[in-house]
């Protein structure tokens, strides 16, 4: 994954930075403004990884919106500003207004204000986007318990399974979960209610496997998945029960919730945390893999 090889390098060089929490230790950052937090965030699309076939201008636009709040929504942020930077290949009137129509669509969905951008010129259309949030306490990756039970905020694998039936020639109104992959939307609202009592939280967009392994890591706590608690129905409708655990473990583009906390009657119990390091379903190690941009 030589993207997070990569973010070692940020945490090298500004981990030390004067933020509560640095960057490089989460996919958000928190600065101390009065008795809350501000958190900072940014993320990338462009077509060359982030859209499937078949989908739509506005919907460019609103995935744009959707990787920034998510990981607001993993911070237990409330959205506040959002900020995009868009370059196309050429002066596209038509192409920039759909983007733009579907920004301001899925901003004012999830109650966040559309505070300015920039427009610049490249070889692929590439959508970068920045937004800020509040929150009432810092919460990570990076304070799982021992004892803790894991959570997640609903079943996964959804956008990967229509992804690779995009792959395998099928249309888009044969995909069985299609909003799952072309209008995912972040879980801002469980984001912020698990944060008044969850230890650990971060979002999954990668993959669980990802997620699961950075939690791991940041914590310094080995993380258990019981393969008795994972419910694959949603999946063995179209496939096997082995591609199905595939497509929940290393799936990308769920873009929901993982938690950890001692007691949850939000989510899904998937697992626990124990001491050690790693991550396992059942015994059996869970490897560090998932979407990769590049």
């Amino acid at each position: 994954m030589r993207e997070f090889e990569l973010l070692k390098i940020v945490e090298e060089l500004f981990g030390k930075e004067a933020l509560d929490v640095p960057a490089g230790k989460h996919d958000s950052a928190f600065l101390r403004f009065g008795k809350e937090f501000l958190v900072f965030t940014c993320d990338t699309v462009n077509e060359l990884s982030d859209f499937p076939k078949f989908m739509e201008p506005e919907e460019f636009g609103k995935m744009a919106v959707a990787v920034a709040l998510s990981d607001l929504a993993g911070s237990g942020a409330k959205p506040m500003v959002f900020l995009n930077s868009i370059s196309m290949k050429k002066a596209d009137e038509e192409l920039f207004r759909s983007i733009m129509r579907g920004i301001k669509d899925w901003a004012e969905r999830f109650d966040v204000r559309v505070a300015g951008g920039d427009i610049d010129f490249s070889p692929i259309l590439t959508i970068a986007g920045f937004a800020v949030g509040s929150a009432n306490r810092i919460i990570t990756r990076a304070n799982a318990k021992v004892g803790d039970r894991l959570f997640i905020t609903a079943p996964l694998g959804k956008a990967q399974l229509c992804l690779e039936m995009l792959e395998e020639g099928f249309e888009r109104q044969d995909l069985p979960y299609a909003d799952r992959l072309y209008t995912p939307e972040p879980r801002i609202k469980e984001g912020l209610r698990i944060a008044e009592f969850a230890n650990s939280l971060t979002d999954i967009s990668d993959s669980l496997a990802i997620s699961a392994h950075l939690l791991s890591w940041a914590s310094n706590v080995k993380v258990v998945i019981e393969p008795e608690k994972l419910d694959l129905s949603h999946l063995t409708e179209y496939v096997d029960k082995e591609k199905a655990l595939e497509l929940f473990l290393y799936g990308g583009g769920d873009y929901e919730l993982l938690f950890t906390a001692e007691d949850s009657h939000l989510g899904i119990e998937i697992g626990r945390i124990e001491e050690g390091s790693g991550v396992f379903i059942g015994r059996k190690p869970v490897e560090f893999r998932g979407y990769a941009h590049f």
